[in-house]
């Protein structure tokens, strides 16, 4: 399947009315691949949200939050009853526990396969980072990042 089979298929899965919650155990390569499924979920959803669940206290990374202004809430002030499409980036949800209390739309990772129900699964062990991926997402979509985005 190509870049734009691809994102007609993720793009299927939102409408006008979706209130998307992105769950990522923070990093900065999930932070930004958050970032560009907000950019590209942009007039697409009613609402993105990116959640994390880990405590972030590397100082680089509470740079790249506090410069890209990327808009990171913790995961437990979220009541996921707020919203009706999840989305797992940079991981799967056999990962970790806390991704386990979700029934996740959509899984994007650059990690080997470990876990694949969901209505869209796009898992490429290939490449070395998830914001590469999410870069092709972009690229296909015709969106030029901003400066936040493009730092991230």
């Amino acid at each position: 399947m190509n870049n734009q089979e691809k994102l007609k298929r993720f793009l299927n899965l939102f409408t006008g009315n979706s209130k998307v919650l992105v769950v990522i155990n923070a990093d900065p390569d999930a932070i930004a691949s958050a970032m560009a499924v907000k950019r590209i979920l942009w007039r697409k959803a009613a609402e993105v949200v990116i959640a994390h669940f880990n405590r972030i206290t590397r100082p680089d990374n509470l740079a790249m939050i506090e410069h890209t202004e990327s808009g990171l809430v913790e995961l437990d002030k979220v009541d996921k009853k707020d919203f009706d499409v999840f989305v797992i980036i940079d991981s799967q949800p056999d990962h970790h526990e806390q991704f386990s209390g979700f029934t996740f739309d959509v899984i994007i990772d650059h990690h080997p396969l470990s876990f694949d129900a969901a209505p869209y699964v796009d898992i490429r062990s290939d490449y070395g980072a998830c914001s590469t991926m999410m870069t092709e997402y972009l690229k296909t979509r015709k969106i030029k990042p901003s400066a936040k985005l493009a730092a991230a």
